[in-house]
């Protein structure tokens, strides 16, 4: 029947109900890939239509229903159509942000430079699709931060929007504006233009309810706490450790006055002393840091710099490694003359790095196993 109707009167394609909504909007909306298709081989040009509501195009419908299809398909036959924007400045992968699986907009910005070419393109609020992804997937990683290598994309991830807001900022602390916008679009009310919506967020893509985010403070408060119990772990390695560099192992060497080295470290002179000693100043040094970095955190014009909080964790981490290993090389040494009972202590100690392997493995595993689901 399509094709019959095209036959006698191809002009169809072009035509517009009161909504500004074309065949093709609805061939696209109600998802119909064949209707579709045929209207496209008849008319491409029809892509190119915008509502008169929200100016969007058959595209925009198709990316913000996630119908990857129907959004290679007009792309196919109409690829200047990636340049349109909506009324808000969305361009299709705005909208493919909130509704594609990872592995389908990789494949998409991939094979279409048009699109690829679309993703640091801001809209009208200053957003990019970087911050329509952050929005929706806030304060998780999410495999569609991949979709261009990182060097690429971190400077943009960076940007700002006019509101002086960037993609990292709204990852990390939420952005209800955005957030509340993305919501009224995937809104189902069951009737009038888009009865199940503009966007068909998947069950991966739900972002938070607004009311919960709607004062940003909210969440601010949420990492202070994380920041004040970190600062505790740190403060704590940074005694225990400090506190080992003056109660070395192995004692010292009586004072004596003819002695002239009277009061130093009787096992200085042996290897695993020395790691001990070295593992301790670092392990010190860099629980220190993480005080430091805490303690600035606490000063509100410091909270925006997000990658000051990554680098107190990274400081505790690696502080609390090196004090396993000064925990293992201080025993070693005290213990070498029972050196059976020196090596199972060391092995007991080292198992601390084969828990945590484990678990960044388990994580990592149950990442590509949800993945693979997608």
């Amino acid at each position: 029947v399509p094709l019959l109707l095209l036959d006698k009167k191809k002009s169809l394609t072009r035509e517009r109900d009161r909504h500004g909504w074309t065949p093709l909007h609805y061939a696209v909306y109600l998802d119909r890939c064949f209707i579709s298709k045929c209207l496209l081989e008849a008319d491409k040009s029809a892509a190119l239509i915008s509502d008169e509501d929200r100016k969007m195009t058959a595209l925009h419908l198709a990316a913000g229903r996630g119908d990857v299809w129907m959004v290679q398909e007009i792309i196919d036959h109409c690829p200047e159509c990636c340049e349109v924007v909506d009324d808000r400045g969305w361009n299709v992968l705005h909208f493919a942000m909130v509704s594609f699986y990872a592995r389908d907009l990789k494949h998409l910005v991939d094979k279409y430079p048009a699109v690829r070419n679309l993703i640091f393109k801001k809209d009208v609020k200053g957003n990019t699709p970087f911050h329509v992804l952050a929005a929706v997937c806030r304060q998780s990683y999410d495999a569609r931060y991949d979709i261009v290598p990182w060097k690429i994309a971190k400077a943009h991830f960076q940007a700002t929007n006019k509101q002086n807001i960037s993609a990292e900022h709204i990852y990390r602390y939420g952005f209800p504006d955005l957030e509340q916008e993305i919501q009224e679009l995937s809104k189902a009310d069951g009737s009038g233009q888009y009865p199940d919506g503009v966007v068909k967020m998947n069950k991966n893509k739900k972002i938070a309810n607004y009311s919960f985010w709607k004062d940003l403070d909210e969440d601010v408060i949420g990492m202070k706490e994380a920041s004040e119990s970190h600062l505790v772990v740190a403060a704590l390695i940074a005694t225990v450790t400090f506190a080992a560099a003056f109660t070395l192992p192995g004692g010292y060497k009586s004072d004596t006055e003819d002695d002239p080295n009277k009061g130093t470290a009787i096992l200085s002179k042996n290897a695993a002393f020395q790691s001990f000693v070295v593992s301790d100043a670092i392990a010190m040094v860099l629980s220190l840091s993480a005080v430091f970095v805490h303690f600035i955190l606490s000063l509100k014009f410091f909270r925006k710099f997000i990658f000051l909080f990554v680098f107190a964790l990274s400081f505790t981490l690696v502080a609390m490694a090196a004090m396993i290993v000064a925990f293992v090389t201080g025993t070693y040494a005290v213990l070498a003359p029972s050196l059976g009972l020196a090596i199972v202590t060391c092995i007991i100690g080292l198992t601390f790095f084969l828990l945590v392997v484990f678990m960044f493995y388990k994580v990592r595993s149950k990442a590509v196993e949800d993945e693979s689901e997608d």
